[in-house]
């Protein structure tokens, strides 16, 4: 893992070279997006081997203000609930940054890294970042994957509540206990994941750095960023939309009103796919998501 220094912000990053077993790299560049509050390394380890085996170079980082990246305490703690009814009634808040400053995270990113243009895989949060990177920065991207994510339409269903509350104390246990089990609250039927890889990920996230502010804060980018609907008409970068229709977080009727906007955009339901990248997902889609990088 490295940083890079990104406007004053610090950007934990790791990149993954190219392993073709052919011999026969593609020189291209696939830049995976975690979603909201999750670090980088909850990428599991064969689906970034299977893009490195396809020939791409694959980088992961931990966006701002999760992980080892940089924090923005400084900007204070949003009221969200405050933040929610205002954008319910139409009304705009002040927000410490917004999912364009997300977005240029990962411009700032490439400019580090001397990458001129890069395929982009964003998950949840993470696609909406990717959604801004398609129709804000359309020169520097090649092809953009947006998954289990939504335009945030307002007659689309909003994600779940989740029925866990974080513990209101400082003892680990508690919270390894707590996100253990939310990290498998909305996890994929048909790609499962055992309770022990949960728990081992739920330690490894709080040894790391668990940021519930920096959470807020991200949160409050995504509401304060609205209806995206329009700016998806205008895309002309290549997209691919994939969503579970297990996902019970975000519903699979977003993902489908995406495709539905994004001019010639690729629509690939995924049966049994919850809200998660569980094991063996890349073999589920990863033909498909190759094609489309590749095509």
């Amino acid at each position: 893992m490295a940083i890079a220094n990104i406007d004053g912000l610090a950007l934990c990053y790791a990149v993954f070279p190219a392993t073709p077993k052919d011999g026969e790299k593609s020189g291209e560049t696939l830049i995976l997006i975690r979603g909201l509050g999750t670090q980088m390394i909850q990428w599991p380890q064969p689906f970034i081997d299977y893009f490195t085996a396809a020939g791409f170079d694959v980088i992961i980082f931990d966006n701002r203000d999760v992980g080892e990246s940089g924090k923005l305490d400084a900007a204070g703690v949003p009221d969200i609930m405050a933040l929610a009814a205002g954008a319910e009634a139409g009304a705009a808040f002040p927000v410490p940054y917004g999912l364009d400053d997300m977005a240029r995270d990962v411009i700032g990113l490439m400019d580090a890294l001397g990458i001129d243009k890069a395929h982009i895989f964003g998950m949840s949060l993470g696609g909406m970042v990717a959604q801004h990177l398609a129709f804000s920065h359309a020169a520097r991207m090649a092809k953009v994957v947006c998954v289990m994510s939504s335009s945030g339409h307002p007659s689309l269903p909003r994600p779940a509540v989740s029925r866990l509350a974080p513990p209101d104390n400082d003892d680990a246990g508690e919270l390894i206990d707590y996100l253990a089990e939310s990290l498998s609250e909305h996890a994929s039927p048909a790609f499962v994941t055992p309770d022990a890889a949960y728990r081992a990920m739920a330690e490894k996230i709080v040894k790391r750095c668990w940021h519930p502010q920096g959470v807020i804060r991200q949160m409050a980018a995504a509401i304060a960023d609205g209806d995206r609907t329009a700016r998806l008409k205008a895309i002309t970068v290549p997209f691919m939309v994939v969503h579970g229709d297990a996902d019970t977080l975000v519903d699979i009727s977003c993902g489908r009103h995406i495709a539905e906007n994004v001019p010639n955009a690729i629509w690939r339901p995924v049966a049994g796919m919850g809200h998660d990248i569980g094991p063996g997902l890349e073999d589920e889609i990863g033909l498909d998501v190759l094609a489309f990088l590749k095509g």
